[in-house]
C-alpha cells in the first residue's frame, strides 16, 4: 500500500484486533460505525477493506484468528 494515510487506517483498525477487523469486513453496520473509515470516501474505503481482507487471509490460513 503506497498511501501513508491508508496505511495508518489499516494499522489502526488491525490494532483493534482480529474480531474487530472481521466485523468490519462482514457487517455493514459495523463498517458504517468505524471511525477510521469515516470521511475516506467510497473508493479509498474500498482500498482499505481490500487490504484488511488480504491481512486477514494470512490469519485464516494459520487458523490463529477467529470471528
Amino acid at each position: 500500500m503506497q498511501d501513508k494515510q491508508l496505511e495508518q487506517v489499516v494499522d489502526s483498525i488491525c490494532g483493534r484486533g482480529c474480531r474487530y477487523v472481521n466485523q468490519i469486513l462482514s457487517d455493514d453496520a459495523a463498517r458504517s460505525e468505524c471511525r477510521e473509515l469515516a470521511g475516506l470516501g467510497r473508493s479509498r474505503e474500498q482500498l482499505v477493506l481490500k487490504e484488511l481482507a488480504t491481512v486477514m487471509a494470512v490469519y485464516d490460513e494459520t487458523g490463529s484468528c477467529e470471528l
